[in-house]
């Protein structure tokens, strides 16, 4: 496949959007887990002077994991994600960002890439997004770009791209907690978290529709705020979520502008039973060690990116390889408000080592509760943070 798509509309000043899930923290950051069958007025869309705010971005954030199989028995592995999102601000001058992409992985290293963005009427945005609800209605402006539905009921996401080659009707649902993020610096922001859920439904590639037969997922809505362009406030971050038989594991790390590539100003990583989302661990700041190796120069991008890394705390080793990669260009050198972030697959292999629940933590017995699994990875660097 290999198609990576980009429309870039110029209107005023073009501030580059990025999503992921999701997922940059700071010093103050905190985690909590409220109920997910309760109504939840944060599933829906913001502006922002809800924030009092200059400066808002807004994205919803799906992956998942999929065996997928036609109707003649052709298997596919893939990975994926979905992100719908908008960003709003008096920069906009009466307008408002509204973006959409997804990234595909094929067990045959080949990706499919698509973004597109726009800009409709402020006064209209409600028409697009439910705003202040307890549940998530987003519409794209153009084609068919959906995502509807809520913790209680399960979300419903209908995603055709424009070439028409791609095509996901999929439904997610979750039956664990939810937990909550907040943080203010680097980076402020509020991250809503379903960690773990089963996919269903079909998804056409190539023109061939395929029907899921066994997926996992995972679901996060994501609000960063600022003065400025969010991206600006950052050198960058990295970004895994890994998920294994019993366990999951969420890491954020954020660089300030001063860390470079060397250093990460806030460190957060919650260790969680994927069964029923209970929290396990969390671990935080000095208690987390990262190591990145393997470094690869992107030239033409003016940046460099590790393909291998490994969050380690006193009873947990998570290692994640970049095996499979995007490069999500929405650099803007001119103004330094854009970033590139390399979004990663790894189908299997994808390593989680707790030795916290063992009642006996001898050394010998660390291996028993290694697990291997899948993992999503991002690597994200700002052009704040290369031209300074």
């Amino acid at each position: 496949m290999n198609r990576k798509g980009s429309k870039k509309i110029l209107f005023g000043l073009l501030v580059s959007v990025l999503v992921v899930a999701f997922f940059t923290v700071s010093t103050s950051a905190e985690s909590s887990g409220i109920k997910s069958k309760q109504a939840d007025s944060t599933e829906g869309g913001n502006l922002e002077t809800d924030f009092g705010a200059n400066f808002m971005a807004e994205w919803w954030y799906l992956n998942g994991k999929a065996t997928l199989v036609s109707s003649d028995d052709e298997k596919k592995d893939v990975g994926f994600f979905v992100v719908l999102g908008h960003q709003e601000s008096p920069l906009f001058r009466g307008y408002s960002h509204m973006l959409s992409f997804y990234g595909i992985y094929s067990s045959d290293s080949e990706t499919d890439f698509n973004y597109i963005e726009t800009y409709v009427p402020r006064t209209d945005i409600d028409q697009y997004i439910a705003l202040h609800t307890p549940y998530v209605d987003y519409k794209y402006p153009v084609g068919l770009k959906i995502m509807n539905g809520s913790a209680v009921a399960g979300y419903y996401l209908r995603y055709l791209s424009d070439n028409k080659e791609v095509d996901m009707n999929l439904f997610f649902q979750t039956n664990v907690d939810k937990t909550v993020d907040h943080a203010d610096q680097p980076l402020s922001f509020t991250t809503y978290e379903h960690s773990y859920g089963t996919l269903h439904g079909s998804i056409l590639l190539d023109g061939k529709r395929y029907k899921i037969s066994r997926a996992e997922g995972y679901l996060d809505h994501m609000i960063p705020v600022s003065t400025r362009p969010w991206p600006m406030d950052m050198h960058g971050w990295s970004w895994i979520e890994v998920t294994t038989k019993n366990y999951q594991v969420v890491a954020y790390a954020v660089r300030g502008i001063g860390d470079g590539y060397g250093d990460y100003s806030y460190k957060h990583l919650t260790l969680l039973n994927k069964n029923n989302g209970k929290v396990l661990a969390e671990y935080s700041g000095n208690e987390i060690k990262i190591i990145e190796t393997d470094w690869i120069t992107e030239s033409k991008f003016n940046r460099k990116r590790p393909s291998e890394v490994v969050f380690s705390t006193p009873d947990l080793i998570v290692s994640v390889n970049a095996e499979s990669v995007i490069d999500f260009n929405r650099s803007n050198p001119a103004s330094a408000t854009g970033f590139v972030d390399f979004m990663a697959f790894q189908q299997d292999d994808a390593k989680i080592q707790y030795t916290g629940d063992k009642k006996n933590n001898d050394d010998d017995k660390k291996d028993d509760n290694t697990e291997k699994g899948s993992a999503f990875y991002e690597y994200l660097v700002s052009d704040a943070g290369v031209t300074k």
